[in-house]
């Protein structure tokens, strides 16, 4: 099972306008509450998770369980 708590404040990611404005349109697609707060959270939410899965990915390379992760860039 994985915890986090509103960890986007140490991962380096800043949530702009445009990011809170987007996630709005995506919401209201998904027929999701939608307001100004709720896109906020959403992105929090989903940052905290890409945070934890790197923590993952990392340990699992480390311990040998997969190989190294090549990002192309």
């Amino acid at each position: 099972m994985l915890y986090f708590d509103n960890m986007t404040q140490d991962v380096g990611y800043k949530i702009t306008k445009q990011d809170i404005d987007s996630t709005i349109i995506y919401l209201k697609t998904q027929n999701k509450p939608n307001s100004r707060e709720d896109a906020i959270n959403y992105l929090q939410e989903k940052a905290a998770v890409a945070h934890v899965a790197a923590h993952k990915i990392v340990e699992d390379e480390q311990s040998g369980k997969i190989d190294l992760v090549k990002l192309k860039r």
